[in-house]
């Protein structure tokens, strides 16, 4: 049985855990499938049956590589749990893949004439390979791993992680080579030795190589839209939502721009559970989206503070939408004072400045002003420790509303930065 990556609620960046993907071909679940690729290539010395047991085994190697993929991206770190689901024809969907992406780039390249376009096309394909491969894993669709808006999106989401993985890609391209060139002329002359060690290595980088790229997808696997087994085991999780496995398949399918329409459309509509909010939001932010993330904001915040009381999560949104729009406030000036109050006990003093900032402009008459500058006051001070601004600010609020409630603590904190006296 294939075992869930233990720390469920933490994914490790794939560069904290790059000696795992050498180790991975030796666990118990992989090494047993790539035994039997190795000692089946000694059929391909066989007369006449030859060129059979090639195809064979290249394509018993592929389905078991593109399922370590699919498998990796779900969550099953030990293993897939089978070599079954995988199409038998994933070898040849493979190699119309990287024909039709090589001829594309031939005829691309012919019709530019330049050769410094050639060149950026170049680099851009081999970058994007892994991406068109990712692709091709989860979907098992030449069509949809054909479709370059689909290896940007992978690019875009996953940012560095993608770079530093296509560079381990060809890290290992280049190790099995320099690794044959240097045992395989200690084997001998023995074509059998030589053809096993051949595919036992081939065979190793393969393991280590399709596993990377799946933990790679695996640790983007929310913002990618991949249904996961260790989020499906997460009780504060529901991935059997309709309207998100709908908008999973859509992106899996290289359609987030439709995804991004039919969830808007159905929150504008008839609202939605927070589930179907959280996945919009890291659907936005995949694409960077930052208009529709603040505007979505708006919408979100006052589901989450009135009708499922979740003030920890608006605080999360609010501060997503601030670094999407500087410009973004709550649509309801009552919502602001409740984020400023939790972002203020969990020391986000840079969020309860931004989100205070010009209330008093637009809501001059607001029963929360006092304490939301007050908040203000107290933030200043513990971010920048501008006490001069901050209790000429206090100093105004007791002035203005002599009566309200909390003066008495605005004194206390106004005399604590006077001068002692002498």
């Amino acid at each position: 049985m294939s075992e869930l990556f233990e720390q469920d609620d933490r994914i490790e960046p794939v560069w904290n855990v790059i000696p795992q993907f050498f180790k991975y071909p030796f666990k118990p679940d992989v090494l047993p499938s790539l035994a039997l690729v190795t000692f089946g290539s000694l059929f391909t010395l066989v007369p006449l049956l030859g060129i059979i047991a090639v195809i064979l085994v290249w394509m018993t190697l592929f389905k078991v590589s593109y399922e370590i993929l699919q498998s990796t991206a779900s969550g099953h770190m030990e293993g897939p749990p089978s070599v079954t689901q995988m199409s038998d024809g994933i070898l040849f969907k493979h190699i119309g893949l990287l024909f039709l992406i090589g001829f594309g780039y031939i005829i691309i390249a012919g019709l530019t004439a330049s050769p410094l376009m050639a060149i950026l096309l170049g680099i851009f394909v081999l970058i994007a390979l892994p991406a068109a491969v990712m692709t091709l894993a989860m979907t098992e669709s030449l069509l949809a791993a054909l479709n370059p808006v689909t290896w940007v999106q992978i690019m875009k989401t996953t940012g560095l992680a993608y770079v530093l993985t296509s560079v381990f890609v060809l890290f290992m391209l280049i190790s099995q080579s320099w690794l044959e060139g240097i045992v395989l002329p200690l084997v001998g002359n023995s074509l059998l030795l030589l053809t096993l060690v051949s595919w036992a290595i081939t065979s190793y980088f393969m393991a280590a190589s399709f596993h990377l790229m799946g933990y790679l997808l695996y640790q983007f696997h929310d913002e990618l839209g991949i249904e996961s087994d260790v989020a499906a085991r997460r009780p504060e999780r529901d991935d059997s939502n309709p309207l998100v496995a709908e908008a999973s398949g859509l992106v899996r399918d290289g359609q987030p721009d439709e995804a991004a329409r039919l969830l808007r459309e159905e929150i504008e509509r008839r609202g939605a559970e927070p589930e179907v909010h959280d996945f919009y939001r890291r659907l936005l932010t995949s694409r960077g989206d930052h208009a529709a993330l603040a505007a979505h904001g708006r919408t979100y915040i006052p589901v989450l503070l009135h009708a499922h009381e979740n003030v920890d999560r608006a605080v999360e949104v609010a501060a997503e939408c601030l670094a999407a729009d500087s410009g973004f406030r709550p649509r309801e000036p009552g919502d602001v004072l409740p984020i400023a109050r939790r972002a203020f006990e969990r020391n986000q003093h840079r969020l309860v400045l931004d989100l205070s900032s010009g209330f008093g402009k637009r809501h001059p008459r607001h029963p929360d002003l006092p304490e939301l500058y007050f908040l203000a006051a107290q933030s200043l001070v513990e971010k920048s420790g501008k006490t001069d601004r901050a209790t000429r600010t206090v100093r105004q609020l007791i002035e203005r509303f002599p009566d309200h409630p909390l003066v008495d603590d605005m004194k206390r904190f106004e005399q604590s930065f006077r001068p002692a006296a002498g």
